[in-house]
Formats: structure tokens, C-alpha cells, sequence
């Protein structure tokens, strides 16, 4: 069993270096599952598609910028704590020179799982925003038990936006969201989200 990620990034300005980007947006899909290991890949290759669209929207709502100046470049953010373990703590390291500014369920339509977070059986999902000198980014905590004859598991899609990290971000982005705070926590399917939709 182990909790596999992938991740896009979305540049401020078309056909823009990554190192020179004020705002970043990555798309994760997580599917965590007892004697199972499964990938998803959604990776938004166009900006013609539903979902790099919806990607845009998200990234110019996170920062109040206007949807036209956002572009895309494709590359991975790693996701470190991954394990096979019933308990795990994966986390979203901000890129260097970067911190992060917002996290949210790709899909608020209820579905299988509340707001697009699918916690069935026994299971946990949380999130929190930390921003440390020496851990930047999103912390996740995933319960998923192997229990005979259930279906346990942690699935969903999620976005995480990054800003660049230099002085006076907080006042350029003010619709970032606050340290400690958490975009969504979750369990057994019901799911509140931080802020809410």
C-alpha cells in the first residue's frame, strides 16, 4: 500500500520560467487503499481542457489576479512521508523561494465522498498549512486500517497554490490562507472545508 501524488504546476504569465513565477498552482490526485496501490493520472496538459481551466480559475481566485494572465507549465512538486503504514503523514513542500498560500478539494460537488474527499470506512483525511523555516507547505494526515471485507480508503483530487515568498507577500496576497489553519479535514465521509464554499 502506498499514497502516490502527481502533481502540475501553473505559471503566472504564459510560456514563463518556473524559477521566475510569482504564483504556482499543482493539481494531486491521492488514492490510498489497504493491499491496493493504485495512480491517477489527471495531469492538465492543455489549457483548453475542463480541468486546466477550472485549475486557472482556482490559482487567479486563490491570489486575486485576473484568470487571462495565468499559463501553464507541466512539472512535479515530490510529496515527502509517503508509506505503506496505516497511519501516514505525507506533506507538499512549498519550491524554494516560495510559501504556500492556499489548499482545496478540486471538485466541492458532493458525490462519493463530502466536497470531493472520499474517506470511506474507517479512515481520515486532514490537511494543515505550515509555514516554518524548515517545513513550508501542506501536512496531510491519512488513517486508512485494513479491515477484512470494507472498503477503506482515502481518495480525492486536490489543488495547492504557492506564492513567491518575498517580502510582503502577505499584503500582495491577503486570500491566502492562514498559518495553522486547515483546508479540510475529513472523516468516515463527512468533510468541512476551511474556508467554506
Amino acid at each position: 500500500m502506498k499514497t502516490l501524488l502527481a502533481g502540475v504546476i501553473v505559471a503566472l504569465t504564459p510560456f514563463q520560467v518556473f524559477a521566475d513565477s510569482d504564483v504556482i498552482v499543482s493539481h494531486f490526485e491521492v488514492l490510498k487503499q489497504c493491499g491496493k496501490m493504485s495512480f491517477i493520472d489527471k495531469t492538465v496538459k492543455e489549457l483548453n481542457t475542463p480541468e486546466g481551466k477550472a485549475l486557472i480559475t482556482l490559482a487567479a481566485g486563490a491570489v486575486g489576479v485576473d484568470p487571462t494572465l495565468v499559463g501553464v507549465a507541466v512539472a512535479a512538486i515530490p510529496i515527502e512521508g509517503q508509506g505503506n503504514q496505516q497511519d501516514t503523514h505525507p506533506f507538499i513542500r512549498s519550491p524554494v523561494g516560495y510559501t504556500i498560500c492556499s489548499a482545496r478539494p478540486s471538485n466541492l460537488n458532493t458525490g462519493a465522498g463530502q466536497y470531493g474527499i472520499e474517506t470511506h470506512g474507517d479512515t481520515t483525511f486532514n490537511s494543515t498549512i505550515v509555514r516554518k523555516s524548515d517545513q513550508n507547505g501542506l501536512a496531510m494526515y491519512m488513517v486508512v486500517p485494513c479491515k477484512a471485507s470494507t472498503d477503506t480508503r482515502v481518495q480525492s483530487g486536490f489543488d495547492v497554490t504557492f506564492v513567491k515568498a518575498d517580502g510582503g507577500w502577505e499584503q500582495r496576497y491577503p486570500k491566502c490562507q492562514k498559518t495553522g489553519s486547515h483546508p479540510w479535514l475529513a472523516r468516515n465521509n463527512g468533510t468541512t472545508l476551511d474556508p467554506k464554499p
